[in-house]
């Protein structure tokens, strides 16, 4: 473990025994790794959702009829530090790295190595408190020359442990819900890599707040949450044929799984990132959402983002039925960013 680490560690134990006795810090363990992959932003290689005059399925339009696989690099977590088991992810979270969990108050420690032969990577976490080496972030400092921290360029090959503390800057606050998200990301070459799949969630409870899995902390105010990414992949320079205009990964319906029972509590986590191009309206059907918590929450079902936007809404799934979930800038539309969630009747239940 770098001596930083260690230092990082020790501080945010010390400062939790300055609490109250019922606070205490955890340490989280995350074993994570860069590979370089191929993604099919249309597996089935069929627009699944909108389609007319003709019912769906039908083909996908030009020009990304045969045009939506690709060469990428994403983050994976595995069990221990062999990194010979990976650890499963919901089907929904598609081209998303594995979702990093804390509680206010812990210490999240992440082993990452790099086995991508494709280059360089890193770890660069929003919201998180950190010292220079774990800020996982590859720049000189302007002012004083600083050179950037140990963490910030990982060669393939090499690993290295990054030390984040989730401290009460870090979670929600006053007028949010009981969690929020965040990104992370590779920050080396910054403009390419979170189209080449290097980038994930990061989901921060309030202290106090949280019920307890082998995923991690989760707010115990609702029953199921769901992260969605509205993000143009641009994976050919800018060339329209290469702009995949996904949310998490898949365009045209590809995207399967945001599926829920009759009368839950949902948290959505809803992100955007790219480019001047990536200005996003994620639109519901069928059910409203409320943005904030206590007298500040609006009530909408739409929801601005804008590249590196972080948002958490609240559903009451009670509107049984097949809804289309999508972006509502019309160019978006035309290009496929959109699917549908599904809230179940009553009986049968969805298997959790």
């Amino acid at each position: 473990m770098h001596p930083s680490n260690k230092l990082l560690i020790a501080l945010a134990l010390a400062g939790s025994t300055l609490m109250a006795a019922s606070v205490s810090a955890a340490v989280r363990q995350y074993f994570i790794a860069a590979e370089d992959q191929t993604w099919d932003f249309a597996p089935t290689n069929q627009n699944l959702i909108h389609c007319h005059p003709e019912a769906a399925p039908c083909a996908i339009p030009e020009p990304w009829t045969n045009s939506h696989t690709f060469p990428v690099t994403r983050y994976v977590q595995y069990t221990d530090a062999h990194f010979t088991a990976r650890v499963p992810q919901p089907v929904w979270l598609g081209i998303l790295g594995p979702i990093i969990r804390a509680e206010v108050g812990d210490v999240v420690q992440v082993h990452f190595c790099n086995h991508a032969e494709s280059g360089s990577s890193g770890m660069h976490p929003h919201g998180f408190r950190y010292d220079k080496d774990n800020e996982g972030a590859h720049y000189v400092g302007v002012n004083a020359q600083q050179p950037p921290g140990a963490g910030s360029e990982v060669p393939p090959g090499e690993c290295f442990d990054y030390s984040w503390v989730a401290d009460a800057d870090s979670g929600p606050g006053p007028s949010d819900p009981s969690s929020r998200v965040w990104w992370y990301h590779s920050h080396i070459f910054e403009t390419v890599e979170p189209s080449r799949g290097l980038l994930g969630p990061i989901i921060i409870t309030r202290k106090g707040a949280a019920k307890y899995s082998s995923d991690g902390p989760s707010p115990r105010d609702v029953d199921r949450e769901f992260v969605t990414s509205f993000f143009i992949h641009d994976m050919l320079g800018g060339a329209e044929e290469g702009l995949m205009h996904s949310i998490n990964g898949y365009i045209f319906g590809n995207l399967k799984g945001l599926v829920m029972n009759n009368g839950e509590k949902v948290r959505w986590y809803v992100l955007g990132m790219g480019n001047e191009v990536d200005i996003h309206a994620a639109h519901w059907h069928g059910k409203t959402v409320t943005v904030g918590a206590g007298p500040a929450a609006r009530r909408t079902d739409v929801v601005e983002l804008s590249p590196a936007s972080m948002v958490t809404v609240n559903m009451n799934a009670n509107n049984p039925g097949e809804w289309m979930f999508h972006c509502h800038v019309v160019d978006h539309i035309a290009a496929g960013m959109l699917t549908t969630y599904q809230i179940l009747p009553a009986s049968p239940r969805k298997a959790e």
